[in-house]
């Protein structure tokens, strides 16, 4: 069963605190995170599927993709942290090497990650767009418009596959499937962000005689 306690934010993340704004922030990208990839694994939510669970599916990917970024920036940004850093030299080293490993993953995968966020992430880039048409000339590639009696039950069902042929557009044909499983790989290895948000607030709360929970 769960076990709520009481969190009086300025005891937790006081004003004037570098490292409590930045534990703050990625405690907030961790929740739309969790909230994300239940959008996006879930067998159905039947309120968004009016228009499709693919779709649903791609829409979650696609913050997703926006709030593992900001993740990633706050990771580098709490690994920059003079105090964090000194609170980290007094884990043991299973500890730390968790965050140096990612810290290496990070710059394998950050490239990708830019790329799909600045793309169809926290924005629809016109040239991007603009591009994929552009490399689709003479392609039979295709998705379904879906005419309703009313706007609500109207959908365009084509953006989804828009979408998929933006992330892997100047990939010849036969390489595309292959192109789009290789950065979904690369996404892949940034998703231990997730855990190591929790670790990084365990370490916190230590530190701060706040809530203490037995280390995983």
């Amino acid at each position: 069963m769960p076990v709520t306690r009481v969190v009086v934010l300025t005891k937790w993340f006081p004003p004037g605190d570098a490292l409590a704004a930045k534990i703050a922030r990625l405690c907030i990208l961790r929740e739309d995170f969790l909230l994300e990839m239940t959008g996006i694994y879930a067998e159905e939510i039947k309120e968004l599927e009016s228009h499709s669970p693919h779709w649903r599916q791609v829409y979650f990917f696609r913050n997703l993709i926006r709030t593992l970024r900001d993740m990633e920036a706050g990771i580098q940004r709490l690994l920059s942290d003079p105090e964090f850093k000194s609170l980290l030299s007094g884990r043991t080293k299973e500890i730390q090497d968790e965050f140096s490993n990612h810290a290496a993953a990070m710059n394998k995968g950050i490239g990708v990650l830019k790329e799909i966020r600045n793309e169809v992430g926290g924005h629809v880039l016109e040239s991007a767009v603009q591009e994929t048409l552009d490399k689709l000339a003479g392609s039979d590639v295709f998705g379904f418009l879906e005419i309703g009696p009313t706007q609500q039950e109207t959908y365009f069902k084509f953006a989804g596959e828009l979408v998929i042929q933006i992330l892997v557009r100047g990939v010849p044909e036969v390489d595309k499937q292959k192109a789009f499983m290789q950065k979904a790989i690369n996404i892949g290895a940034l998703v231990r962000a997730f855990a190591l948000v929790e670790r990084a607030l365990d370490i916190y709360m230590e530190s701060r005689g706040l809530l203490r929970r037995q280390q995983k």
